[in-house]
């Protein structure tokens, strides 16, 4: 009897407050043969912040909401800061937010300092150099600019091409603006192209500072109190893409990644719509493709096709956790090509059996998982062998109870 899986993510948005709460849930869909179940479902298990974010669960310019919920897959949390309340839906994206938080908190600390004052003057000078319409409407004129001229020879093509992808400005690139906020975000070890509103406006303050008044991202640096190199954490994600963000444009990322794609037996036109949906950042992109790309398997247009249908940041967050998911567990598992399993990239592993491996935070056998999951008596057609979930998230007792008497093997991973 055929019966339709469904892995949900939770189609969680960043929230301003008064907004509607999280709910719904985006289908991605695993098809296997079994009868359903009719077991007893259970609630997901509410948490507090204080014990999965433990320290982090509150800030200088943050608080997260004590009593965490749960859509059986993701957690749910709420987090109130002075710029505004925003829903996260899923641990990883909420201590991306932290990060940034924390990397916004240094950056209102330079702009405070004596060093950014004057810079401040310098720049309103500045665009005197650029001519006197800059002066009396700046915005309109930053529309109107003449396009630039560095790295020139290596755009041609690529802003043609790919300009709707583009998240640089021609202006932002011929005051140098665009290229002081990626040097600030990559040492600051955050995403240059944050979708979190009040980072991104501060980044670009800062950067604007900078380049129009002649100060050097290393003095911005030196002028936070305690010194340079700020440490939001040790090791962050960008730190792995941390010179292509800081010396390329959005717009060469983007070039970058439909190169390595077509190498991959991605047809162009699937890259294309790929890099244009407005969900992912550059870096998402960069870090998407290159995990794809030490995967060394067949198949990657399958999970290409998927991440291009994203239609919420959350939701291509998700994409960006499992691709990095699946490079980081290739060797230790033995992943091997995608294969589509009811319109879903799944993989093959080396043994024959069949992987479904997802960034989650904690699984529970509610109403919605159990009837969207279902129950397994036999594998897919044409495999032997049990199936594999693996997930770098828990499972509740009654969850892993059912999943393994539906025919699945559980897997945690890191």
């Amino acid at each position: 009897m055929h019966a339709a899986i469904v892995f949900g993510i939770a189609q969680g948005r960043s929230l301003q407050r008064g907004a509607r709460p999280l709910g719904a849930l985006l289908g991605l869909v695993l098809t296997v043969f079994g009868p359903g179940s009719a077991a007893a479902f259970e609630a997901p298990p509410m948490v507090t912040a204080a014990s999965v974010l433990g320290a982090q669960a509150s800030g200088p310019n943050y608080r997260v909401d004590p009593e965490v919920h749960s859509d059986g897959l993701l957690r749910l949390f709420v987090l109130r800061t002075a710029f505004g309340t925003f829903e996260i839906a899923g641990e990883g994206l909420m201590r991306e937010r932290i990060r940034e938080l924390s990397a916004l908190r240094k950056l209102n600390e330079m702009s405070a300092s004596d060093v950014f004052v004057k810079s401040l003057e310098r720049q309103a000078t500045a665009p005197l150099r650029f001519g006197a319409d800059l002066i009396t409407s700046p915005a309109e004129t930053l529309k109107r600019s003449a396009s630039g001229v560095a790295n020139m020879f290596s755009r041609i093509g690529t802003g043609i091409a790919n300009t709707s992808a583009s998240r640089d400005s021609v202006a932002g690139g011929l005051l140098g603006v665009d290229a002081a906020r990626r040097a600030l975000a990559v040492q600051l070890g955050v995403d240059p192209y944050t979708d979190f509103p009040p980072l991104a406006a501060k980044l670009n303050d800062i950067a604007t500072a900078s380049a129009m008044g002649g100060l050097s991202v290393r003095g911005m640096m030196l002028a936070i109190p305690g010194g340079a190199g700020v440490a939001i954490s040790s090791t962050t994600t960008v730190d792995s893409v941390r010179a292509t963000l800081a010396e390329r444009t959005s717009t060469q990322i983007v070039e970058q990644v439909i190169g390595m794609l077509t190498r991959m037996k991605v047809s162009r036109a699937l890259a294309e719509r790929f890099v244009q949906n407005r969900s992912y950042t550059p870096t998402d992109l960069l870090l998407i493709t290159k995990a794809l790309a030490s995967l060394k398997v067949d198949g990657n247009a399958l999970f290409v096709a998927k991440a291009a249908e994203a239609t919420t940041r959350e939701e291509a967050y998700f994409q960006r956790s499992r691709a990095l998911l699946l490079a980081s567990n290739a060797k230790a598992l033995g992943i091997g090509p995608f294969v589509g399993v009811g319109g879903f990239p799944l993989n093959r592993l080396k043994d024959g059996r069949l992987l479904a491996l997802f960034p989650l935070d904690e699984i529970a056998w509610t109403e919605t998982v159990a009837g969207l999951f279902g129950k397994v008596s036999s594998v897919p057609p044409g495999d032997g062998k049990a199936p594999v979930l693996a997930t770098n998230g828990t499972l509740t007792p009654m969850a892993q109870a059912e999943i393994s008497q539906a025919g699945w093997t559980v897997e945690r991973v890191k």
